[in-house]
């Protein structure tokens, strides 16, 4: 899948925080990762650098949401396969305004359909936001791994072409897994969807 002609982007969600852990909205809440969490940011950052030094793959560059568990997951990412890591505000999570910290099962239907809710994120800002960054970073022969947030990702995967072979990008993006955006010059595409580290090995491995 990996084609020398164009460029890759890999969006990575963060390892788990507590507030995963109990269905809390995070929005903008600056919640560390917990043990766990931590425990799969460094599995993550070895099983990358595996996969890279495995299928002759490198990342260019490692940029991550400003929030501390996005953050600490890119630079252990970083670290390990040996790129720079840089900060981006446009990965942010999409900010839940008063809903920040409330559970999302009663709450999921206001943010989906994005009601009026005090201090809400419109979805098309968070869509433009992120759409941005991916036109700025998306480089022919580049390959850019970005660190993010469930709702921020799951907003851009929606509204971009998905290759024939990705069904599943209805279903949650798990906590430090992948979704691969290939670029044309013209063209954003998803090419695989909830790739676990392994998953990338066999992504680029399939390609040569």
């Amino acid at each position: 899948m990996i084609d020398k002609n164009k460029g890759y982007i890999f969006f990575i969600r963060h390892g788990q925080t507590q507030w995963n852990v109990l269905r809390k909205m995070q929005g903008r809440d600056d919640i560390p990762l917990n043990e766990l969490g931590l425990s799969q940011a460094h599995e993550a950052a070895e099983g990358i650098k595996g996969a890279c030094e495995n299928a002759g793959f490198r990342f260019n560059r490692v940029i991550t949401s400003p929030l501390l568990r996005a953050k600490k997951t890119g630079e252990l990412i970083a670290a390990a396969v040996g790129c720079p890591c840089f900060s981006d505000d446009r990965l942010i999570e999409r900010d839940f305004g008063i809903l920040s910290g409330t559970q999302y099962s009663p709450n999921s239907k206001a943010i989906s359909e994005d009601v009026s809710v005090q201090g809400l994120e419109p979805l098309d800002d968070v869509l433009s936001r992120v759409t941005e960054f991916v036109k700025e970073n998306a480089k022919i022969g580049e390959n850019v791994l970005a660190v993010s947030h469930g709702s921020a990702t799951k907003i851009f995967a929606l509204s971009v072409k998905k290759a024939p072979w990705v069904t599943n990008y209805n279903e949650l993006l798990k906590n430090c897994h992948m979704i691969a955006y290939s670029y044309d010059g013209n063209q954003v595409v998803m090419e695989g969807y909830n790739l676990s580290p392994a998953d990338l090995e066999a992504f680029v491995r399939e390609s040569k």
